[in-house]
């Protein structure tokens, strides 16, 4: 029976490694054999002609690439630092309604963010309206929603809640202020949760699509996830590669911080636990 198990566990996940491998294999194929009636696996001559012809004919797909790191990187450093302030607060500052936040906080990550895509934009536009502050069509539209974004908060919130309350107790008798207890104290002991953070905020933004749809009306300002359907449709030989390159930076990041995902997710529970 555990052979039979591990046999079924072996088959689901070569399902889902194959996309990812036919795709890094065809992006060593020549146009000939990636236009085969037949299903390619395995090329049969190694070339980097797409790679060639990515970077000489398709330049601004390098744009494309640029416009991903710098929305996904900023709403990266500003989704730590106001989660980390706010779930500081929630988890080991007692105050009136706190638990009414922490709750409204809760219902926000439970609510699919499509939900959110319309009241948002209308956010936006009466803004535009009232205070003649451009949001829509520009990369704000996108950075500011993920900035707030309620996931960060509850995350760090959970492991917050898992550092004794007698520690800080002590901190604060010795006069240490609530900056002084957050960046000694907790930000040290929560490193694997910022990790942890960082990794899967990562991956949830660098594949944003319905954003930038709905938020963006110049093509230029797209991200990569957007562009690279462009690339699909208008220049098949070169999209296999196109699409390797968008996939290693994630990938990347899952191998070199599993071990860290591994740490805070772990800590995250036993934090709960407490």
């Amino acid at each position: 029976m555990k052979k039979v198990f591990i046999g079924i566990l072996i088959a689901i996940s070569l399902l889902y490694i194959f996309p990812i491998a036919y795709t890094f294999t065809n992006s060593f194929m020549d146009e000939k054999q990636i236009n085969s009636y037949y299903i390619e696996t395995i090329p049969d001559q190694f070339n980097l002609q797409q790679y060639y012809s990515l970077a000489l004919d398709k330049g601004e797909y390098f744009k494309f690439f640029l416009n991903s790191i710098k929305l996904t990187g900023v709403i990266i450093i500003g989704q730590i630092g106001i989660g980390i302030f706010a779930a500081f607060a929630l988890a080991k500052l007692k105050f009136p309604g706190s638990n009414i936040i922490f709750a409204v906080y809760v219902l926000a990550v439970l609510l699919p963010f499509q939900v959110t895509l319309v009241p948002n934009y209308l956010v936006f536009d009466k803004l535009e309206r009232l205070f003649d502050i451009q949001l829509l069509d520009t990369h704000l539209a996108i950075i500011l929603p993920g900035v707030f974004s309620s996931f960060g908060v509850f995350l760090m919130r959970q492991f917050i809640r898992g550092i004794p309350n007698e520690i800080i107790e002590a901190a604060r008798i010795d006069g240490a202020s609530h900056i002084a207890i957050l960046f000694k104290i907790v930000i040290p002991v929560i490193k694997p949760a910022i990790y942890s953070l960082v990794i899967l905020t990562f991956i949830d933004n660098w594949n944003l699509i319905e954003q930038a749809i709905i938020f963006l009306d110049t093509p230029k300002k797209l991200p990569l996830s957007v562009f690279l359907e462009n690339i699909y449709h208008e220049d098949y030989k070169v999209f296999f590669a196109a699409a390797v390159l968008y996939i290693m930076p994630a990938l990347l990041i899952l191998i070199k911080g599993e071990g860290y995902l591994k740490e805070g997710l772990v800590m995250g529970g036993l934090g709960n636990e407490k």
